[in-house]
């Protein structure tokens, strides 16, 4: 890109001022070299002389003037300084004019870096080339092996190979049908049938490549390098690695046959089989002809071009393979036993993530290890070869969780089935926990091994490093000491509440105090083991803690002045907990109008819910007594109003009858405590006498206790004619008025009706 007028006329100005004060810089300079040079030889110079170096020199002669100069140590330091100032100036100056003189500076830049790189086409071009000079090379090549003689050890080392497979293969058959052994791979596999698997499918054929390896080897180094025995090498290698490959993915979506999960593995199984067994091929292909061994009879060139190319498929069909299974994988790895979706909640969100988000990754990789390929051409078959191994030690990553969460499960449930102790398999869980993080921590420490670099080393060998793994070592083992001593507390606390079959307190109801308590102490021992775990992780991190110990003892100590209700609360909660007041179950009146069932109690607040559904939540400070009515026994109240006339003592039989009957009854027996007791006349009225009964129940069971009671007094009296229920109507004036002794016939009273009137 030319530059503009305005930049042209700028840099000529600068040239020109720059060019100047060098003249006069250069003129002063042999001026005082003459002088000096003058005085040092005692000689004067004809005065001709000076009219003959008046004029301007020649370039040669300012150049001859610069090496003088340069060779002063006076002046030379200061030539230089000016030279090289003068050459970035002008170097810079496109650069510093504005924005339009920038761009166009970082265009030309652009510019000559693309003139000085090869282009992708012209270095493809090149490999190609040369790889058709190495194939050329070996097709034209006789001294050391002919064709004939190459096909016949590449069909020889085949034969070998299929001999050997066979009769492997043969034996193993018979093996397992003399013992009757399934060697088919069930959807919920265990250790045993995955080791069978393996060696019924993979063990031939891995043995075969071996005993070929072998014999390749040993007939190398009595007979030389073969190039039909190589190429036999390479493609077994790379069929027996592509079967390794689908065998593992088999293993894999095996681990992950069950439940709602048994659709996705059918369709992996059915549409991904044969686009990952050409992704093992492709793979394991470039893996076998990055071998210097290889590329040393192959060819260099002619390897390194056809590893790049398999290594760059396998690249893209991984990515096809994330782009096009994207859905039934993320439904493996999102699924989990209803029991995993309930308990564990943080868990089932990072695998939504993760299912969700999963592809991204390997279609990122994908693209820019392809790109790599075709534009970084120094390093384009170093980080296809860094991304296949980080795809291989992933999937393996993968497999080896998914078989110690198999272990896991088959121990917890053969656990359950021989009453294991709940410390034990909690125990158990934890280990397996901190193992699953042990490998993947060797994961990432492998994962850059492959990058070529290593985290342990990084760790050694700096300062930083040795810091940074000290402050991680010590953080980690607090958090597994919290989490070890939280897992004991809570699984005490847990089987004192909901004791397990194998638990001790198996045999013991836990009392409502218990069940009230522990929770709330469960919540406070869980804040205190969080608290103590920050402060010691903020210590390990170099934080001083000191102070903010002490901001929250004032903070503390403000917030209590500032809410003496809410402290009040806290204080009255405690105590009645403690002195077990009311429990979970309870029905208890509190005063001002809040009664029902305890629901829940805080360390603040108790919650009711009354006979109406409502829900009542009252602080512990406006409770000023209590009123439990399901402590140990109550009382029913039992009473019976009969009329004046009525036989009392025949009432008071029916009452003690129908509390013996009460007893005899299978379903109110089991909420009596005591048989019933007569108290007697309880007092007289105008309505008539009121006998009165109790007897003793078991809590919250009177109301049932009275209406079974009311229910039977009712049908003895209606068959007793002795005794009569009285009502406000049984003594009524005009009852008595209507009696026979006093009426009068009406006809008598038509004729006379002054007769019935009192003198």
């Amino acid at each position: 890109m030319k530059p503009s007028f305005f930049q042209s006329v700028v840099c000529l100005l600068m040239c020109l001022l720059k060019r100047s004060l060098f003249c006069l810089l250069l003129a002063s300079s042999v001026s005082a070299h003459a002088a000096g040079a003058n005085v040092g030889n005692n000689t004067s110079a004809p005065p001709a002389a000076a009219p003959a170096a008046a004029p301007a020199p020649a370039p040669s002669a300012l150049d001859s003037l610069s090496k003088v100069l340069q060779s002063n140590p006076a002046t030379g330091s200061l030539v230089a300084t000016l030279i090289q100032a003068e050459q970035q100036n002008s170097k810079a100056s496109p650069s510093q004019k504005g924005l339009i003189g920038l761009v166009s500076n970082s265009l030309d830049a652009f510019q000559t870096h693309l003139g000085q790189v090869v282009t992708p086409e012209k270095y493809w071009i090149k490999q190609f080339s040369l790889a058709w000079q190495d194939l050329s090379t070996i097709l034209s090549r006789q001294d050391s092996e002919t064709g004939l003689q190459t096909l016949g050890n590449f069909l020889a080392m085949l034969a070998l190979f299929g001999v050997v497979a066979l009769i492997t293969q043969y034996i193993g058959k018979r093996a397992h049908r003399h013992f009757k052994i399934n060697t088919k791979l069930p959807p919920d596999p265990s250790i045993k049938e995955l080791l069978l698997y393996i060696q019924r499918h993979m063990a031939p054929i891995l043995l075969a490549l071996l005993v070929e390896i072998s014999v390749v080897v040993s007939l190398e180094s009595s007979h030389g390098a073969s190039l039909g025995r190589t190429l036999a090498t390479v493609l077994l290698y790379t069929l027996v690695g592509a079967r390794l490959f689908q065998a593992v993915c088999a293993i894999i979506f095996s681990l992950s046959h069950g439940g709602h999960r048994l659709v996705a593995v059918h369709i992996i199984y059915n549409r991904a089989w044969g686009l990952l067994y050409m992704i093992g091929v492709t793979g394991w292909l470039g893996d076998a002809l990055d071998n210097p061994q290889v590329s040393q009879i192959i060819g260099v060139h002619l390897s390194g071009t056809v590893a790049t190319l398999s290594s760059l498929v396998a690249a893209l069909l991984g990515g096809l393979f994330a782009l096009l299974f994207r859905r039934p994988v993320a439904h493996i790895i999102r699924n989990r036993p209803l029991e995993v979706r309930r308990n564990h909640p943080a868990r089932m969100e990072t695998l939504e993530v993760i299912a969700a988000f999963w592809f991204v990754p390997i279609l990122l990789l994908s693209l820019s290890v392809s790109v790599a390929t075709v534009l970084a051409l120094s390093s384009s078959n170093s980080a296809l070869n860094h991304a296949l191994g980080s795809a291989a030690l992933l999937i393996a990553m993968f497999f080896i969780s998914a078989l110690l969460r198999r272990i896991r499960n088959r121990k917890s449930a053969s656990a359950v089935m021989r009453r294991q102790s709940p410390y034990l398999r909690r125990l158990m869980t934890v280990g397996f926990s901190l193992l699953q993080i042990a490998l993947w921590i060797g994961f990432f420490e492998l994962l850059t091994r492959v990058w070529e670099h290593s985290l342990m080393e990084f760790a050694n060998a700096t300062v930083i490093g040795q810091v940074i793994v000290a402050t991680l070592g010590k953080i980690g083992l607090t958090l597994v000491v919290a989490w070890l001593i939280w897992i004991l507390l809570d699984t005490f606390i847990q089987e004192a509440i909901n004791p397990s079959r194998s638990s001790r307190y198996a045999r013991k109801n836990p009392s409502t105090r218990m069940r009230t308590i522990l929770p709330l102490l469960r919540n406070a021992l869980m804040f205190l083991i969080l608290a103590i775990t920050v402060i010691t992780t903020l210590a390990n991190l170099g934080i001083n803690v000191t102070p903010l110990l002490a901001s929250a003892g004032v903070v503390g100590l403000a917030f209590g002045f500032g809410s003496q209700s809410l402290v009040k609360d806290l204080i009255t909660g405690v105590f009645i907990l403690m002195e077990d007041s009311m429990s979970v179950g309870d029905w208890v009146d509190v005063g001002n109008g809040h009664a029902g069932t305890v629901e829940t109690l805080t360390i603040r607040t108790v919650r009711l819910r009354d006979s109406n559904g409502s829900v009542h939540s009252v602080p512990f400070s406006q409770i000023t007594a209590i009123k439990n009515d399901s402590r140990e026994y109550t009382y029913a109240s039992l009473k019976l109003n009969v009329t004046h006339d009525s036989d009392v003592d025949q009432a008071l039989r029916l009452m003690r009858e129908t509390g013996a009957e009460m007893l005899e009854d299978r379903r109110l027996r089991r909420l009596l405590l005591q048989p019933i007791e007569i108290y007697g006349v309880n007092g007289f009225d105008l309505n008539g006498v009121a006998l009165l009964a109790g007897i003793r129940t078991k809590p919250q069971t009177q109301s049932e206790v009275m209406r079974g009671f009311n229910l039977r007094i009712k049908k003895k009296v209606d068959g007793d004619p002795t005794v009569h229920f009285a009502t406000e109507w049984a003594n009524f004036p005009l009852t008595a008025a209507a009696s026979p002794t006093t009426a009068v016939a009406p006809e008598a009273a038509q004729d006379s009706p002054s007769e019935n009137v009192k003198t």
